[in-house]
């Protein structure tokens, strides 16, 4: 499958279509189903060019299924996204570099990804999804682009109930309304349970502010004196029964899959033909 400008600058011009479209799978409170529906960051604030968190935040799109997520830039071409995200060609998969993409936007074709291993298995489970992934892009990063830097291990006291957090994500600003998609948005908000699961946090959306479809794949940092250090990938919704994404939303403890992002990362890094991708996994 071929990618060229014609094809993505038609794909960015559908997105405000596909926001105005109804949610069709109330059930799944599934923040990515963009095909049917995007929502971004409510109440947030619009991110700027210049401002450092928009450093290493990327839109990713699925020109297959038509699904709009968000992404963290990790180095060597990385970038860590939603399982659900991940659809099942990844050259149909481009990353946008730019807080609102459009026709001239540098973009990037994805060549190679991996999902957990246990979202197969346990994506319909009410907990430990498994819901992350790790895509590889070809081509150069764009210069004012840089990577995340994840929350060291010994600081994750950090991410306790109360404590507030930086979410951001690409997508519509109001739940209900379903408008003003296609925008880098970011907002801060409370953990509510730290301990939601094994491998997930949920964070408090009561206040009027948060995550919501579209916005999946996306980051949340625990900010310290100017910095952002990631932790978090934006899962789905929880207890949402208006689907209007102001109750809590659930977060992958990307943290809690960190051998398992080393691991893949070298694998998703080693160029075909060398000794190392000859090894038997």
């Amino acid at each position: 499958m071929k990618l060229n400008v014609l094809l993505v600058a038609g794909v960015v011009s559908s997105w405000a279509l596909l926001a105005c479209s109804p949610q069709a799978k109330n059930e799944a409170q599934d923040l990515g189903e963009v095909t049917q529906s995007q929502t971004g960051i409510i109440n947030g604030t619009d991110v700027k060019g210049e401002d450092r968190i928009a450093e290493s935040i990327v839109a990713v799109y699925d020109v297959y299924t038509g699904q709009l997520c968000t992404g963290s830039l990790l180095p060597s071409n990385l970038v860590l996204t939603a399982a659900h995200c991940v659809g099942p060609f990844p050259e149909a998969m481009v990353v946008f570099f730019d807080i609102q993409p459009n026709e001239k936007s540098e973009y990037r074709v994805v060549d190679k990804l991996e999902v957990s291993q246990h979202w197969e298995t346990r994506q319909m489970e009410d907990k430990n999804t498994g819901d992350i992934a790790l895509l590889h892009f070809t081509g150069t990063v764009p210069g004012k682009f840089k990577p995340s830097t994840f929350l060291p291990l010994t600081s994750q006291k950090m991410i306790k109930p109360g404590a507030t957090v930086v979410v951001a994500g690409y997508g519509l600003t109001d739940g209900t309304k379903k408008i003003g998609a296609g925008k880098l948005r970011t907002t801060k908000i409370k953990i509510a349970d730290h301990k939601f699961s094994a491998s997930e946090v949920s964070l408090d959306q009561s206040e009027g502010t948060g995550a919501c479809h579209g916005d999946s794949g996306g980051p949340a940092y625990v900010e310290s004196n100017g910095k952002y250090f990631l932790w978090g990938v934006t899962s789905r919704g929880l207890n949402d029964e208006a689907n209007d994404c102001s109750k809590q939303a659930v977060y992958t403890n990307a943290l809690y899959y960190k051998s398992w992002l080393n691991r893949v990362a070298n694998k998703l890094t080693t160029p075909l033909g060398s000794p190392e991708s000859s090894k038997t996994p």
